[in-house]
């Protein structure tokens, strides 16, 4: 069905859509500069980890597991996979030093390699959206102005704050960066400032009485035995800590990428894992079980306010959590969008020519474009209620299973004799299964029922991973549709012209060849 011939090499070549002639086309309007240093790649890695979630997650994982106990305990577990997860991007990155992230790492490990790019292009443009931010960021900016929340005004201002991180990595790429560098500065400083709050509780600085939460006689009272809650609580701590791949996606851009990886990893995985714990120490230590049952918002504002009084937890705190917010969607919208050209270079999706290009501001404009398409499509499209909170909560488990298929696929690559992973890390076999296994337990638990047949909300307790699977599996169709079905109903073969560039990317374009 494919030809494929011998790659050509030229610096200042590319295929136009249809593979039939070769044009001359400039490579500083397809590739990009390396420009990232290691304070930028540390900063790339804790906006995408540290959204909103630290800030309200630990009250729902309270709830499933039922204990202070139990949940600190789930808390390291979490960290611990996580970071095994990390080093496996660790490995993988040194290995393929270039932008795209897991999907070079599909394309290398399985075959048809073609398949898996397929699968990855619906996974980047639909399941990588910051709706979910959007949301929270634009409700606490609602709440730090002291202004109703409605259903319009939370979505406008949450385009609004989509549009200000893609706008801002758009037409001012310096500027874009900048700030997402030191919005990762502040939301370290403010996870330190709520550890130091907690030793402040530690030492008797409290409003309340004393929660003794921590108390060795009390500590796992009533921690939960179904496997279900304890799943989820797991799968949502997991959660917490997702976005370690997001340096890896943009690799082309980084100075010296295999050193950079090297420190950039373990230091940004090793300081997020350590003041997660501790902020968990700190929630626990100034907040009762009670007020932790009864949260419907941030745990912090708790926190803050059986430390400092009520007017910090209402108006320092959602400022807070907003600022946290906005550094998220930056990192999103920087990371996402020069995937998205990635794939346009291998001439998947249509308009390749055009949306492979980083004209007129050096940026992958209209991937940036197609990122905030599908985003305002995710926070304005789902009604108001559970089916708005499934929609814009989707992208857990399709990532969860990603990364347990490059895992997989990394160690396949390991005990392939005709592979030479020359790689500057190597992980541990021990780590590897380890994550794998963690994994797996994480892709298993959302099917199993849970009590009474009914999740936290009215939709189906099984509906979010097999909607997820559903959206990847179009990929698959996709694939068949596009370079199976269709050459074999019109009888023709296609042949893939492949031009490398300078930064060992290639562009590739398919040609029609009639039989």
């Amino acid at each position: 069905m494919f030809k494929k011939p011998e790659p050509r090499t030229s610096e200042s070549c590319s295929t136009d859509s249809s593979g039939d002639n070769v044009q001359k086309v400039d490579e500083s309007h397809i590739l990009q500069d390396r420009r990232i240093g290691v304070f930028g790649a540390v900063s790339l890695i804790v906006n995408k980890i540290v959204g909103a979630g630290i800030f309200s997650t630990p009250a729902s994982i309270f709830k499933l597991s039922g204990s202070p106990g139990m949940a600190l305990i789930l808390w390291v577990i979490a960290g611990a996979i996580s970071t095994c997860g990390a080093l496996v991007m660790l490995e993988f990155g040194s290995f393929i030093p270039r932008s795209g992230g897991m999907k070079l790492y599909l394309e290398r490990s399985f075959s048809p390699k073609l398949m898996m790019t397929c699968i990855y292009l619906f996974y980047c443009v639909f399941l990588q959206v910051s709706a979910s931010n959007a949301i929270t960021c634009a409700s606490y900016l609602l709440k730090a102005a002291g202004v109703e929340s409605t259903t319009w005004k939370l979505r406008g201002l949450a385009i609004a704050a989509t549009a200000f991180a893609v706008g801002m990595h758009t037409v001012a790429p310096r500027i874009g960066r900048y700030v997402q560098d030191m919005m990762s500065a502040v939301k370290l400083f403010i996870l330190l400032f709520i550890v130091c709050t907690g030793f402040a509780a530690l030492g008797g600085h409290l409003n309340i009485p004393n929660p003794h939460n921590f108390d060795l006689s009390t500590s796992f009272q009533g921690t939960s035995n179904n496997g279900y809650n304890i799943g989820t609580a797991l799968l949502d701590a997991i959660f917490s800590f997702h976005g370690y791949d997001n340096l890896n996606m943009v690799l082309s851009e980084v100075k010296n990428p295999q050193r950079t990886l090297k420190i950039a990893i373990p230091t940004a995985m090793g300081s997020i894992t350590v003041l997660y714990l501790l902020a968990n120490i700190a929630y626990f230590a100034g907040v009762s079980r009670e007020e932790f049952l009864a949260s419907d918002l941030t745990i912090a504002a708790s926190l803050f306010r059986n430390v400092f009084g009520a007017s910090a937890a209402t108006k320092a705190l959602p400022a807070l959590v907003a600022i946290s917010a906005i550094g998220h969607l930056l990192g999103i919208a920087f990371t996402v969008p020069r995937v998205i050209q990635e794939l346009a270079k291998d001439g998947i999706m249509p308009f390749p020519n055009i949306l492979m290009q980083n004209r007129p501001f050096k940026t992958p404009i209209w991937a940036l474009a197609i990122h905030l398409g599908v985003t305002v499509l995710f926070i304005c499209a789902p009604p108001a209620g559970d089916a708005f909170d499934f929609v814009v909560g989707l992208n857990s488990y399709p990532t969860v299973l990603l990364l347990a298929a490059v895992t997989a696929g990394l160690m396949k690559l390991r005990l392939s004799k005709s592979e030479d992973l020359n790689s500057g890390f190597k992980a541990p076999w021990a780590v590897l299964a380890f994550y794998l296994a963690g994994s797996i337990f994480l892709l298993v638990m959302p099917f199993v029922p849970p009590p009474n047949g009914k999740g936290s909300t009215s939709l189906p307790y099984y509906l979010s991973p097999v909607v997820a699977l559903a959206i990847l599996s179009l990929g698959i169709i996709y694939y068949v549709g596009r370079f199976v079905l269709l050459p074999w109903i019109f009888n023709y073969g296609l042949e893939l012209k492949a031009i490398e560039l300078s930064d060992g990317s290639q562009v590739s374009r398919y040609k029609m060849i009639r039989n």
